[in-house]
């Protein structure tokens, strides 16, 4: 019991502490368009997973960018993805960008919404009657 309690508060601590990381990355990040980012360095390309919301993508595409060392993202494309390899039907949304590192003073200090990618189709819904002879033992 006694391990317990100091197990806990411990865990608490790391849980909160992995996701201040992330927001301190994704804060470091701005959203802008390509034309912006003229005179800064092309890090490399950031990819994420699919999410439920476009806005938990596009947190995730601004953390692995702030990891590469960014200041600066330029979001390519959003697309459709399944959100696990074992679910045909349950679609998420990706973001994929160019992060990029701009010296002080060049690039916008604050994100421009203008540059936000939009899902250019409505995401597929789940299908209820679902052709597949499996789909009636797991549902």
């Amino acid at each position: 019991m006694r391990a317990l309690i100091f197990t806990l508060p411990l865990l608490a601590l790391l849980i909160g502490g992995c996701v201040s990381n992330q927001a301190q990355y994704a804060a470091r990040v701005k959203t802008v368009l390509p034309s912006e980012v003229t005179g800064c360095s092309f890090l490399g390309t950031v990819d994420t997973g699919a999410r439920a919301t476009i806005e938990n993508a596009r947190f995730d595409l601004q953390v692995l960018a702030g990891r590469k060392g960014a200041t600066h993202l330029v979001e390519s494309y959003a697309y459709a993805r399944p959100i696990n390899r074992l679910s045909r039907d349950m679609m998420g949304i990706a973001l994929s960008g160019r992060a990029y590192l701009c010296p002080e003073g060049v690039g916008p200090d604050k994100s421009n919404p203008q540059a936000y990618q939009k899902l250019p189709y409505d995401l597929p819904h789940p299908e209820v009657n679902n052709d597949d002879p499996f789909y009636h033992l797991f549902y």
